[in-house]
């Protein structure tokens, strides 16, 4: 290693506050090193990292399902399902002495919507005062269970009344995770509890919380320029199932049904298709023991689907077909008003993140978004003719995308040059990575810049959330490697994956105008 690179990391670990002191001494800096990995018979991996610099545990279950695995018709399904599983189980989420009861509300409340709906599938000859009246009962049912049954809050509460901390649920893409940062002494309670919602779920509330998760898609619906975003995204993903967002379509969140969850949540949610990750002061010989416990009696019978569809770009073609092959011409573009600032973005299709060009994809994308590169000094600052610019390559699980962006810099709500000038300049950038290297000091400050945030990552209980997200998309082991891979690209690397991908019939362009 030479001496400039010693002094450069000694200077970012100062920078970060020494990251190392959430490591014993002595001990080896490498990920590969601090993962305790487990696997039960009935497939559930379990992932520790110990933390001993104070006593609590850092617990997250991940689960390998996410809006790539639904179809149409059910999406937004895997958020719906997220939400449900805070509604409780056949122990947890009712009153003491009220399971039998509570039940038979769920049934009444089926047998209703099961009417609903078919009366709203008729073609012609439909009831719209019959559906009224049903939805009053179903209205009225689940008042009543609400009150008499239903304690909403029991998980929630058992874990605040715990010690516990940051107790939520996230679900993206690809995965759907719960977390909570707990006493290291209710580790056994959250296993237990986290046990119980895989195996004996009840999906009470369901037609009520359905309407929770409309009024959420409503919601998102008033952020300006929403609708262009998502209408973007579909366009740039014309076969995979990224093409909807994790909400999903209104017309499918406000009609699924509880069968069509069961059946989803049965191919899914199963221990070998999780991942349970602790981090903090744990000693792994008294946590398996209690993972075991809980988590070794349930059953996981055959395999969960992947997803299969891929995006047809020019490299999926040339792939396939041959090397040889001419793909077809297709450039797609995309034009948008909302009462927005007004924006250019090119996309462009990329692999997967465990591709070998993914990280030159990565760090070029960090380089022309730097504020010391050139992209930034032009049209920023100098002609500043945007008021930000952005490029960044995904890090999926499937199919990856490329993007660059410009919002542009308006005076009085005009904007300063016409969109399609902008789009023009923005080109020049992209253009310009396909013939020149990467400036060499500007490459060398990101590669610093990437190598603190991962130092940073390794540190406390938040690699926790890491680990997860990589052994969900790919394997945990991969953190490390992709590491390695970024800071050792040249120059030349990123030039070359300029030109393989960034191609107009690779891409399409949006252009978002502000309405008038």
């Amino acid at each position: 290693m030479k001496i400039r690179r010693i002094v450069c990391l000694a200077a970012v670990l100062l920078a970060v506050g020494w990251l190392t002191t959430s490591f014993t001494q002595g001990q080896e800096m490498t990920l590969s090193s601090q993962v305790i990995e487990r696997v039960l018979p009935n497939g559930l991996k379990v992932l520790m990292v110990k933390r001993a610099e104070a006593p609590l545990i850092r617990c997250i279950l991940a689960y390998r399902v996410g809006s790539v695995n639904e179809r149409p018709g059910i999406t937004g399904i895997s958020h719906f399902h997220e939400h449900m599983m805070f509604k409780g189980t056949s122990s947890m989420g009712i009153k003491p002495g009220t399971l039998a009861k509570d039940m038979d509300y769920d049934r009444q409340i089926d047998a209703l919507v099961d009417k609903i709906v078919e009366e709203e599938a008729r073609i012609k000859g439909r009831d719209d005062a019959k559906i009224v009246v049903l939805k009053k009962q179903v209205s009225e049912l689940i008042t009543r269970q609400k009150a008499e049954t239903i304690n909403s809050m029991e998980i929630f509460s058992a874990y605040l009344n715990a010690g516990g901390t940051g107790v939520n649920a996230s679900t993206g893409n690809e995965m759907t995770q719960y977390y909570v940062t707990l006493p290291k002494n209710k580790l056994e309670l959250y296993l237990a509890l986290e046990a119980d919602r895989l195996a004996n779920p009840v999906f009470r509330e369901f037609y009520s919380e359905r309407d929770v998760i409309t009024e959420e898609r409503r919601m998102s619906e008033n952020q300006p320029g929403m609708f262009y975003y998502e209408q973007l995204n579909a366009t740039f993903y014309a076969a995979s199932p990224y093409s909807w967002e994790v909400l999903g379509w209104m017309s499918d969140i406000s009609r699924v049904t509880k069968k069509e969850m069961i059946e989803y949540r049965g191919q899914f949610y199963r221990p070998d298709n999780a991942t349970l990750v602790l981090a903090g002061d744990l000693d792994p010989a008294v946590v398996m023991p209690l993972v075991t416990k809980y988590f070794g009696p349930l059953e996981a019978k055959g395999k969960s689907p992947r997803v299969r569809t891929e995006e047809p770009s020019p490299e999926f073609y040339r792939r396939t077909i041959g090397a040889n092959f001419k793909p077809p011409y297709i450039e797609k573009r995309v034009l948008g008003r909302a009462a927005a600032t007004p924006e250019v973005t090119v996309m462009f299709h990329v692999p997967p993140l465990w591709h070998d060009d993914l990280a030159p994809l990565y760090m070029l994308g960090r380089a022309m978004s730097a504020r010391t590169g050139k992209m930034y000094l032009d049209m920023v600052l100098e002609n500043d003719n945007a008021t930000s610019v952005m490029a960044m390559a995904s890090n999926s699980m499937y199919d990856g995308s490329f993007t660059v962006s410009a919002t542009a810099k308006e005076v009085k709500n005009e904007v300063k040059i016409p969109l399609d000038e902008l789009e023009k300049e923005l080109w020049t950038y992209i253009e310009n990575a396909k013939a020149n290297p990467v400036d060499a000091p500007l490459l060398q400050r990101v590669k610093n810049s990437v190598e603190a945030q991962y130092l940073q990552s390794l540190a406390g209980t938040g690699i926790a959330g890491s680990l997860a997200r990589m052994e969900t998309a790919y394997r945990w082991q991969f953190i490390e490697e992709q590491f390695k891979q970024r800071l050792a690209v040249t120059g030349e690397d990123l030039q070359r994956v300029a030109k393989k991908y960034f191609t107009r019939d690779n891409c399409v362009t949006g252009v978002l105008e502000r309405e008038k």
